[in-house]
């Protein structure tokens, strides 16, 4: 069973971090983990092997394993191999789904007294669907990502009464470095066949979003049907035209509201939404409060200020 994560529920659980070095030509034998894990090479060489496929490792690579599926290390003869792993979970899944990594990863369960770990194999897991991360990617914010496994270590390694929160911050922090890496500013996917196209898509909505537009005009515009348009549109960004348009809209909104020198009708006609009552709705649909109620925030807000 699988819970389907997306940016707004997502809420990182960390199991496991840690900093280790492998020695030359060692072999971890084939194992499945139960959770996702990230590994990011720091120094050194070596193969990771995840079910049939084969991944080379090297300095500044990061590797990621999805639950049950069998993988295998293999390092380097030259030198030994610097990395850090971090155990995770996308959502905390529950007591009943949760288990000790030290026994079940570090531990021999052959021993006497080991707890049985078939369950493991029918555990639930939660995947994030707003992003597709590859099982190997080699990131170009290298210090970034290093500070950030690191920030990772120092977290789950403090005892303090708040350290969940600064782990699970920690985490987020790494998701949204990988999200950079995947995606353009305008969250297009950068590995996607068609991302200029979609590009160009994107910035026709920026520049004439008060105008009528749609999905059947954008398509027309590409020189494609409007099925196939936005077949590729949604798996570029993840989102829908109307919704990546709405999101538009409502930011340009936000900013007119910020001004505190329009009506909310009038902010309505300028960002393409005509009826007042439809903007209204969209807008707390999004943002979680009315225009009105945003507005009245903001300007108690610059009521504090002095």
């Amino acid at each position: 069973m699988s819970t389907r994560v997306d940016y707004r529920t997502i809420s990182p659980y960390v199991r496991f971090v840690h900093e280790v070095i492998i020695a030359v030509g060692a072999i971890n034998p084939e194992r499945y983990i139960y959770d996702h894990e990230f590994i990011y090479v720091v120094k050194g060489a070596g193969t990771l092997r995840i079910e049939d496929r084969m991944y080379p490792m090297g300095p500044g690579d990061l590797l990621y394993i999805r639950p049950r599926m069998a993988n295998e290390m293999f390092v380097s003869e030259s030198e030994p191999l610097h990395c850090f792993a971090v155990h995770f979970d996308y959502v905390f899944l529950g007591e009943a789904a949760e288990f000790s990594p030290y026994v079940v990863y570090l531990g021999n369960r052959a021993e006497e007294g080991a707890p049985d770990a078939s369950w493991l194999h029918a555990r639930p897991d939660a995947e994030l669907i707003d992003m597709n991360i590859p099982e190997r990617m080699t990131p170009a914010r290298v210090h970034d990502f290093f500070d950030a496994f690191k920030e990772l270590c120092r977290a789950f390694e403090e005892r303090r009464a708040d350290a969940q929160i600064w782990l699970k911050a920690s985490m987020l922090k790494l998701i949204g470095l990988i999200h950079g890496e995947l995606t353009t500013e305008e969250g297009i996917r950068v590995s996607h066949s068609h991302a200029d196209m979609m590009l160009g898509a994107i910035q026709y909505m920026k520049e004439n979003f008060a105008s009528a537009i749609d999905l059947k005009l954008l398509a027309a515009r590409a020189s494609l049907s409007p099925k196939y348009f936005g077949t590729l549109f949604k798996q570029a960004t993840g989102l829908t035209v109307p919704q990546y348009l709405t999101g538009i809209r409502i930011g340009e909104a936000k900013r007119l509201l910020r001004e505190n020198a329009h009506t909310i009708e009038a902010i309505a006609e300028k960002v393409g939404i005509g009826d007042m009552y439809y903007f209204s709705k969209l807008f707390k649909k999004t943002e979680g409060l009315s225009p009105k109620r945003y507005a009245d925030s903001l300007r108690w807000l610059a009521s504090k200020e002095g």
